[in-house]
């Protein structure tokens, strides 16, 4: 009955190295180890002129590996014979692709660059400069 037991535990402790030896060939070959910037988060940006003033704020979430979903939402107030009219809103969804590597996330539809300086906590989408107010 020992005799039994230890040849058992001996396969046993074989097959468990075996099995965690597959799950880290796995992880290693998948990209287990990539790790991902925390790009995630919310980024605003104020401007203003002579002919209007405008509160624009991107959330930009993960969406799987490295697709990325960005909601945008701008509120805005045209300045007619110099008073500020009423508050008028837009929205748009954008989705993108995250290149690791450039450390650029590229808008698939209009092909925009969004790059991140997650020091400084900016996002930079053309020329505009967002600052990062929150990472949810």
């Amino acid at each position: 009955m020992n005799a039994l037991f230890f040849y058992w535990r001996a396969c046993h402790g074989r097959l468990n190295f075996i099995g965690w030896s597959i799950v880290v060939l796995l992880c290693a070959f998948m990209g287990c180890g990539k790790l991902q910037p925390a790009i995630s988060g919310m980024y605003v940006n104020h401007a203003g002129s002579e002919m209007s003033i405008a509160r624009d704020t991107l959330v930009v979430e993960l969406a799987h590996d490295q697709q990325y979903l960005i909601h945008r939402r701008t509120g805005f107030r045209l300045i007619a014979t110099g008073k500020p009219g009423p508050w008028q809103y837009e929205k748009e969804e954008w989705s993108g692709v995250f290149d690791a590597a450039s450390g650029v996330l590229t808008e698939k539809r209009n092909g925009k660059l969004i790059t991140f300086d997650l020091e400084r906590g900016l996002m930079v989408v053309g020329k505009r400069k967002y600052e990062r107010v929150s990472d949810k």
